[in-house]
């Protein structure tokens, strides 16, 4: 049995997520988990077995982490979802920078510091997105809240897909939203009321933004013309901007959804691989 104190742990349920995750992201969760001294956890089916826990998505699963002793018996434990890309050349110890009893995020406010640059990145995709991603501005946190059935007394929130938890002083705080929170349409599963809860009994711990950088973010942000359909259809086009995003932050966070994970599939790993960018596909 290993000795470490701390673990990598993702969730990858359905053969589709399993190849999709080792084919693409596994590589650097083992290399960053090697450097930093983690071990991995690949969690391929829910923890909660029951009718009740199979009624609900599969992301409501990493509030129950903690039932599963393989995970329970690590002093801390980093959430980090399937579809994230690690910079494992860059990217420090997340435990380590957590370096609180609280648990560890990165929250909307820390990256989106003022009003401005909100409105600046939702703008940006207006004009450059298809009718199906366009929106007028971006929600506000108490409106996402309100939305997903909540109080909106909370002015800030964050996207769950990277947490750094201590099973032995947050087990207790997952499994009271386990049983009392439901999800709706635009709860984004258990996101929201994870969020709102989180801050409403101060366990929030801002992280470094560069630990979840979602790439559709990064797209609004930095490269929205690749929301164009000629040009996001130019691959070597892509695979330049997705691996400038990937060097400038630490985890990559793609999203499921199939756009975001044909994206994921052009980032150059190492230099080794950067040479398919010079040199074209192999023969």
């Amino acid at each position: 049995m290993s000795e470490r104190t701390k673990c990598l742990v993702t969730m990858a349920i359905g053969a589709d997520y399993q190849r999709m995750w080792e084919a693409v992201f596994a590589r650097t969760f083992r290399l960053y988990a090697e450097k930093h001294g983690y071990d991995v956890i690949v969690v391929t089916d829910y923890v909660d077995q029951s009718p009740a826990g199979r009624a609900r998505g599969p992301h409501w699963q990493k509030l129950v982490l903690h039932r599963r002793l393989d995970v329970a018996r690590y002093r801390d434990v980093a959430w980090i979802d399937a579809d994230i890309m690690i910079n494992h050349h860059r990217a420090p110890c997340i435990v380590t920078a957590n370096n609180s009893d609280k648990i560890g995020v990165v929250t909307h406010n820390t990256f989106y510091n003022a009003p401005e640059r909100w409105e600046n990145r939702w703008n940006r995709v207006y004009r450059n997105a298809s009718d199906l991603f366009r929106a007028e501005r971006g929600p506000t946190a108490p409106e996402r809240y309100r939305q997903a059935g909540l109080p909106d007394d909370a002015d800030d929130m964050v996207n769950t897909g990277v947490m750094v938890l201590k099973p032995a002083l947050h087990a207790d705080f997952l499994e009271w939203v386990y049983a009392n929170c439901t999800e709706n349409k635009l709860s984004a599963s258990e996101q929201m009321p994870l969020s709102y809860h989180m801050f409403k009994r101060g366990l929030v711990n801002p992280l470094d933004p560069r630990f979840n950088r979602p790439w559709t973010e990064e797209l609004g942000e930095s490269y929205p013309f690749l929301l164009h359909e000629q040009n996001h259809a130019n691959q070597a086009l892509v695979a330049y901007f997705v691996n400038a995003a990937w060097h400038n932050c630490y985890f990559l966070h793609f999203l499921a959804d199939g756009y975001s994970r044909t994206d994921a599939g052009l980032v150059f790993t190492d230099m080794a691989d950067a040479t398919t960018m010079y040199l074209g596909p192999k023969g």
